[in-house]
């Protein structure tokens, strides 16, 4: 086994350390960013940690209205709005865009 390079520990795993619970790469199997020392969410996908790693929950926080959201919905349940275009799935980069700025597509539904 490798040791982590944070705790020194020999339990580092693939994803993350279980002794000191840092994460390396996001588990996601679609996401796989790397990730830096220190990060509590995935900065590709969003994927909170502490939630995915306690819990195998995988959730993400709307940056709109800060409630956790299931990472496979589209639009926030609470304040709506689209983590990505419902019609090319490029991500929405601000929380004021009223179209989509690849394709144009309306986002104030």
């Amino acid at each position: 086994m490798e040791k982590c390079p944070v705790c020194k520990e020999e339990k580092k795993g693939k994803y993350w350390c279980s002794a000191c619970k840092t994460v390396f790469v996001c588990p996601l199997p679609t996401c796989g960013a790397t990730i830096s020392p220190g990060k509590e969410e995935c900065p590709r996908c969003g994927l909170l940690f502490a939630d995915y790693l306690s819990q195998r929950k995988m959730y993400r926080q709307c940056p709109k209205c800060g409630k956790k959201q299931g990472l496979n919905e589209q639009q926030c349940r609470y304040c709506k709005f689209w983590f990505n275009c419902p019609t090319c799935g490029h991500k929405v980069p601000t929380t004021s865009a009223l179209t989509c700025p690849r394709c144009g597509t309306n986002l104030c539904r």
